[in-house]
Formats: C-alpha cells, structure tokens, sequence
C-alpha cells in the first residue's frame, strides 16, 4: 500500500486558506483564515446555515445526507456577503466534515472589495491562477490603450506638420492606393480630398497630365519616379498651366511597408528670382560694358597718338560724360541693393509738408530766365507727409528726370496733387504727366524691370534703374505707385503717400 503524505495543521491552514470543519451536527468547529478575514461574522460552534445559503448539493439536512455528497463539488453563498460565492468539495471525516472551498472571483475589483490580497490565496488556488491572469490581461490591456493613445497622438502631431507645410505630401502604399494626402497637395493640384482617396498612382498621373503646360516632356512623373532611381535622388521638375501657373519640384522616397512618399515643392518664386538673378547679371554686364569700351577706347586712342586741343577735349568730354554714366549707375545699383537688404529699416521718416518736397525736387529743372519746363498744380500745399525726406526727394526726381528726358520738344511736364486712399486710410498722391513718347501696354509690363529701357536706341541718357528705385522707395513707405500710358501721346506717374497726422515743423523736411 502507498503510503499517504502527512499534513499537519499549519500545513493544511497554507494549503486550503478557505477551509471550513464542520462537526457531525454541522456546526463550525474552525474556519481557514482568510475565510475569515473575508467573512468576520462567522463564529466557532454557530451553525453553518447561520452565516452560508448551500447551493450544492441541494437538501442537505443532516451529516448522513453529507457524507453520501463526500468527494463532490460543493456551492456556498455568504449571507453577509451576497456575492461572496465559495465553492470546492466534500471531504468527510470521523468527527464531521472538512469544505475545502475557495472564493469565486472575477475582477481585481472583487479582490479589493472583499479585502483580500494575493498573499491570501494558496500558492495552488486556481482562484489565484486566474487573479494573475485577470491582472495581466488588465495590464496588457491598459499598455495596449496607453499605446493606441500615443500613436493616436503621433498620428495627430504627424497629420498637424503635414498640414501646416507648404510643400505637397502624398502617400501611395505598395499596392499603389492612396493612403494620405495632405491639403497643400490638394491645393496644388485641384484636388478635392473626398475624391482623391480613391485615386491610385496612374489614375493620379492621368490627372496631373492634364494639368502640365504644353511642352511638358514627362507626361506620367509619377510612375516615371517610381522607374527612375536617379530622378528619385535628383527630383522632377514640372511646370503646370493649371489651376494656376506653378513650377513644381517632384522627389519621392521609398516606405518600409513598400509603399511611395511623394513630395511636391512649390518652387515658382524661386525659379523666378534665379531667372531674374540671370537677367540681372546679363543687363547689368551688357549696360556696364558700353561705357566702359567707350571710356577704354578713347583712352587708348590719347595715349597712343597725337591730336589736336580740339580733338583731345572732344575725347576728355566723353569720357567724362560715360564716367559719369558708369559712376550714376554704379550708385543706383548700390542704392537698390541696399534698399532690398535693409527692407526700409535705415528710414528716417519724418513729418514734410508736400509743397516744400514738389519745390525741392523741381529746383534742378528750373531754367533762370525761362519758362519752368515743370508747371505745379498744388492744391494741397499744407498736406503732410511721413517719409524719408532724402530718399523720396530722389524719387520724385527720378521720375521728373523720365518726364523731362522722354518729352518731345521741351513740352511742359505738369504735377498735380490728389486725394486718396491706401488700405482705407486717407492717402495723398503726386501726379507727374508728360506728353512724350509713351509707351506700349508691353513696355509698361516691363517698366519696373532693371536696366530695362522704353527707347533702347541709347539716345536718351539713362540707366533702367530709376522706376525700380522709385517703386522700392514708395512702397517701403508703405505707397503705392500707379502708371497709365499710351504710345505717341504721354506718361503718367502717380506717387501714393500715407497721409500723415503728426506734429510739424517748417525745417523738417531736409535731403539726405
């Protein structure tokens, strides 16, 4: 025969911390402790229908009933705990009955209602095993909730950046379907986001094809990227006639998912100022390089041969005259670059009236003993001004100089006073008209470009510089500069001002 283990009592106490015994009259003669911890109004020698309702087995009356029950499951229900279940088996002995029982849980929270902590559970209660679970499954629920809420945050952060960039970002997964867009791509392209999620890489390039300008090469950049590692490293660049004239930088990079990230950089305002940049060092190259050969040539020509007192002034007069121009222009170079770099914040503005600018700035065309080629109509002698004195003063001479230079046969060249508005506040402007050669709606399209010039014959002195300094100037005292002109018949330049409200003083306009 195989011998049985032995238990002791504090044996059995750590094995079965839920144990009842019962005697033969079914009345508690000892109780496990955490039973009792859990049920504190169970008392030694009370009946066990006093403190439990039995559940299983049913129509127990006596010890004789129990024990023929010996071996089977057992249900009981506290009274002072109505959901408190206790279940186990039957065992039976000489001097009564032994339950050995445990509670049925099933959440952390009937645990901590019930007082109890896992130290009070055997070490091989299946109770415990599933308390264990319960908490790890809980566990892994809450770093599953605490991990969907920082991708869900991420996600947000990631769709925020994306829709706060200028450039265009879409993303085709390797199936080639949409799966992001961001709304400056959509703008970019004439999108509409409800539709655009349903395009896939080809039926995008279908799309985008019809919207390149004539010309155009790559009539599929897309599926072109996606076949051309160099154009991925390099980019594409694509110039569309619609929804608006836009040149487009394209690049892409692969996902780990095998998808596409595509990028679309709007570099329209950056190809213009490369081109104009271009432009600008040509003109600026051919304007300096006439006076220049002149001023070189006839140099030359005194050094190497003899001429006559006539002669040589002849060539001294135009040297100096294409010095001059070299040095004019030169200076109104200078002037434009350090207007663009300082951006207005070398203005020393100051409160001038308008009639003593107009008078300033007519004095150099003013002929002693003949009739003023510049006639002055100010109707607002006392209006004010805040401006920088010197670099409006050269302004309004600029433009006179245009007047004066392009008028046929000395005409007169007249200024005239305004009233306006700029942004809705009250504004004065200076009108100067001249009946000269005009110009074309081309030539006037074209009017602020650097060294460009209505007659280029060259009979007319002049730089090209001029109306690009005098645009500058206005508009960083926050003026606007309108032109209305008509071939054979005349000019006319208005200078729009703020108007100004603050104190005077007869000595405050001054040239720089």
């Amino acid at each position: 025969m195989i011998p049985t283990p032995p238990l002791n009592a504090e044996s059995f106490a750590r094995a079965f911390p839920f144990y009842l015994h019962l005697d033969t009259d079914l009345c508690v003669l000892s109780a496990g402790k955490s039973l009792r911890k859990t049920c504190p109004d169970l008392q030694v020698g009370a009946p066990l229908q006093a403190s439990f309702t039995i559940r299983r087995p049913r129509g127990i009356s006596s010890i004789a009933v129990w024990r023929r029950h010996a071996g089977e499951a057992c249900t009981l229900v506290s009274l002072s705990h109505t959901s408190l279940t206790l279940r186990g088996s039957v065992e039976v002995y000489n001097d009564g009955l032994l339950l050995l029982i445990s509670p049925v849980l099933t959440s952390l929270d009937d645990v901590t209602r019930l007082g109890l902590q896992f130290s009070d559970f055997a070490k091989h209660d299946a109770s415990r095993d599933s308390l264990w679970l319960i908490r790890t499954s809980i566990a892994l629920q809450e770093d599953a909730f605490r991990m969907a809420d920082r991708l869900r945050s991420r996600t947000e952060q990631l769709t925020t950046i994306l829709e706060m960039s200028q450039s265009g970002v879409i993303y085709f997964d390797c199936k080639r379907r949409l799966q992001h867009v961001n709304t400056a791509l959509l703008n970019m392209l004439g999108l509409q986001r409800s539709t655009a999620y349903d395009l896939t890489i080809e039926a995008l390039d279908a799309w985008i094809s019809d919207l390149l300008a004539v010309g155009e090469p790559c009539r599929l950049p897309f599926a072109a990227m996606l076949n051309d590692q160099v154009a991925q490293c390099a980019g594409m660049m694509l110039q569309l006639a619609r929804p608006k004239s836009a040149v487009l930088n394209l690049t892409s990079a692969p996902n780990n998912d095998a998808g596409f990230v595509f990028f679309l950089r709007d570099v329209t305002h950056e190809t213009a100022v490369d081109r104009m940049k271009s432009e600008f060092i040509e003109a600026a190259a051919h304007e300096l390089r006439t006076p220049m050969v002149s001023v070189y040539g006839f140099t030359e020509l005194l050094l190497s041969r003899a001429y006559s007192d006539v002669q040589r002034q002849d060539m001294l007069q135009t040297i100096h005259r294409q010095s001059k121009l070299l040095i004019n222009m030169v200076n109104e170079m200078l002037d434009l670059s350090r207007i663009e770099a300082r951006r207005g914040k070398d203005l020393e503005r100051e409160p001038c009236r308008l009639d003593t600018l107009i008078n300033e700035a007519v004095k150099p065309f003013a002929r002693p003993g003949f009739t003023p080629r510049v006639q002055v109509n100010m109707r607002h002698a006392d209006a004010v001004v805040h401006v920088d004195a010197g670099k409006t003063l050269r302004a309004l001479t600029n433009v006179l100089s245009n007047a004066c230079k392009y008028s046929i046969n000395d005409s007169p060249v007249t200024v005239d006073s305004l009233d306006g508005t700029l942004q809705d506040s009250p504004a004065i402007g200076l009108r100067v008209t001249d009946h000269g050669i005009g110009m074309t709606p081309e030539q006037q399209a074209r009017i602020f470009e650097r060294f460009y010039r209505a007659d280029p014959s060259g009979n007319i002195p002049g730089t090209g510089l001029g109306m690009s300094l005098v645009k500058e100037t206005v508009e960083l005292h926050g003026g606007r500069i309108e032109i209305t002109s008509e071939a054979g018949t005349g000019t006319a330049v208005t200078l729009w001002w703020p108007l100004g409200t603050g104190p005077f003083t007869a000595l405050a306009c001054r040239a720089n």
